[in-house]
């Protein structure tokens, strides 16, 4: 039985010089596929602690463990995941009939040897530790272009973030899969509209590599579909007018939706708002009334050629939304190859 997890989502090289200095354009696959994004923490985070009293005593877990801390072993043993923790936690306590438990977190890439209370409340009939923790990220983006010269890819372009810490996840390993778009929420104004996918977690499509500022990259192990191969233009050729972006709104199906470049802001450094633009397709707005969460990474094309990738909707104007330029994707990810 195939297993898929239905997921709402919230709204993943030659010498650099300068981007227009990449390698002579080989030409890449375009994307506009929808992917589920999983990553972790090669252990279990901490992104959040409470103080909890019970009979009589208070326990305040920030005194001996803080948020971001990961959690790497327990009691001497390895830990990768929440069950992990969970296990070596009921393990020890009976075992060893003791609340305070030794535990060893990585802190700003040093380890510490520390303690854990896990104090069994009568009240509750649970234990508790005082913490939020949490192993993994999964969402939905869209894939940008597949690269068949290096054999990676980019996505997202944007990055993928910690919303309980507020800054940008530190992955450690992560993948990509398929998704099936199976329905969509509209956009309103000040309210993002979202698609709603299944993630097929039976087909790694690819590994994720880095998680930056414009976008996640890593290398393919199979394409997610027989994609086109088209060139792709650098930040001077892009103008303002017509252009197209690449994306799903039903099933696997990536379809292609016009819309107007209004301005341009050119970069010496990659940025996430680097194009303006305005949806103007009327098949698209009647589905989703603009930008919607999960089109992020939905590859545009200009001229016929890739120019750059959807990055963030005016969410008081949901017609209006960015895109970051295409060769500060791919600069990215040609220095996997």
């Amino acid at each position: 039985m195939s297993k898929k997890f239905l997921i709402l989502l919230s709204c993943f090289i030659c010498l650099f010089i300068h981007p227009s200095m990449i390698c002579a354009n080989e030409g890449i696959y375009l994307g506009g596929d929808s992917v589920g994004i999983e990553v972790s923490y090669d252990g279990v985070l901490i992104s959040g602690t409470y103080h909890f009293t019970i009979q009589n005593k208070t326990y305040t877990p920030e005194t001996y463990i803080q948020k971001k801390d990961i959690i790497k072993k327990i009691n001497g043993v390895t830990i990768t995941s929440i069950a992990d923790m969970q296990r070596e936690l009921l393990t020890y306590q009976r075992t060893q009939s003791k609340d305070s438990i030794p535990i060893t977190v990585l802190r700003k890439n040093q380890l510490i040897e520390t303690s854990l209370f896990n104090v069994y409340d009568e009240t509750d009939k649970v234990y508790k530790c005082g913490l939020y923790v949490k192993d993994k990220i999964v969402g939905v983006g869209t894939l940008t272009y597949y690269d068949p010269i290096n054999h990676t890819y980019g996505a997202l372009g944007h990055e993928i973030m910690d919303t309980d810490l507020q800054e940008i996840a530190d992955i450690q390993a992560g993948s990509i899969y398929p998704a099936n778009v199976s329905s969509i929420q509209k956009a309103q104004q000040n309210h993002a509209g979202e698609k709603r996918a299944t993630i097929d977690f039976t087909r790694v499509l690819g590994t994720i590599r880095e998680n930056t500022r414009i976008g996640i990259y890593g290398t393919y192990v199979q394409l997610g579909r027989n994609a086109p191969l088209m060139e792709w233009a650098d930040a001077q050729s892009v103008h303002k007018g017509k252009a197209q972006l690449y994306t799903v709104l039903h099933g696997d199906e990536v379809q292609a939706f016009s819309i107007n470049i209004t301005k341009i802001h050119h970069q010496h450094i990659g940025d996430v708002k680097g194009i303006e633009f305005i949806v103007d397709d009327p098949v698209l707005l009647a589905q989703t009334n603009g930008i919607i969460q999960g089109m992020s990474g939905s590859p545009i094309v200009q001229d016929n050629k890739i120019i750059g990738a959807v990055t963030h909707v005016i969410t008081n104007d949901p017609i209006h939304g960015y895109g970051v330029f295409i060769e500060w994707m791919l600069s990215n990810s040609k220095k996997l190859a």
